[in-house]
């Protein structure tokens, strides 16, 4: 038999390496410089916090700083605003008394404006005997306030006038009633004849008689006995300024026309 015999080690090339790891020689140095950085890094890391840290401190000293000095102009503030409400207390309170003072002024209805007023309203054949204020019943006083001034929204209870005297007929009576309706200082509402009849004329006539032994008799024409009364009306005084100047009451007219120009009393 025949045998086969290859020599595999003849036909072999060698085949370079891929990759040659290169290992330090027995003997040589590794190099600082990693060590170094690792070193200025621990050095560094430290010396950033510390300075953060004092950059903290410094802000929070001029944060406390600016907080004291706002806490000393807010205590100032606080001190200018007591004193502030204190003046402005003292306004209310002076201005509450000019308010009473005013209301006082403005609720006054002087008599010889309303009798002045009355006069002129008098028809031809009509005569006045008397003139009267009634009595009103007393009521309980309004509330005062914190000064011990009265509250200038109550209301007083209006005074109430009562006129007597003659006419011709009950036509002009009803005709007085009708003006004094007109009146600004009565209270339409209010102004009624409360009474009237028919009787003697109560005039007194003297005749100077030149021969006593005749005796002279006059006859006058009956009358009419009336009663009206009504209330003063509840308007302010100043409402009624124009009338007021008109029946001559100055004085009043003028105290309200310089309430007005301070503001107090409202035109």
């Amino acid at each position: 038999m025949y045998s086969l015999d290859i020599n595999f080690l003849n036909d072999r090339h060698d085949r370079p390496t891929e990759a040659s790891v290169s290992r330090p020689r027995r003997g040589q140095r590794e190099s600082p410089l990693p060590f170094y950085i690792g070193l200025a890094v621990a050095i560094a890391l430290p010396a950033m916090v510390g300075g953060v840290w004092l950059l903290l401190q410094s802000q929070n000293r001029q944060l406390e700083q600016q907080q004291a000095e706002l806490d000393s102009q807010l205590t100032a503030l606080n001190a200018q605003l007591e004193v502030i409400n204190t003046i402005e207390s003292q306004i209310q309170a002076i201005d509450t008394e000019n308010r009473a003072l005013a209301t006082v002024f403005d609720r006054i209805k002087p008599w010889s404006a309303v009798l002045q007023d009355i006069r002129g309203r008098v028809p031809s054949n009509v005569q006045i005997s008397n003139i009267e204020q009634l009595q009103v019943e007393a009521e309980s006083p309004p509330p005062t306030d914190d000064n011990g001034l009265q509250s200038a929204a109550t209301e007083p209870s209006p005074s109430r006038v009562r006129i007597r005297g003659y006419a011709r007929s009950f036509n002009d009576v009803n005709d007085f009633v009708l003006t004094l309706k007109r009146s600004p200082f009565l209270n339409t509402d209010t102004v009624q004849l409360s009474s009237s009849q028919l009787i003697d004329n109560p005039t007194q006539v003297e005749i100077a008689n030149e021969l006593p032994d005749r005796e002279i008799q006059v006859e006058l024409p009956r009358v009419v006995e009336y009663t009206i009364e009504g209330s003063l009306t509840n308007l302010p005084a100043s409402a009624l300024l124009q009338d007021l100047e008109r029946t001559l009451s100055v004085g009043l007219a003028t105290r309200i026309q310089a309430l007005r120009d301070r503001g107090v009393i409202q035109p």
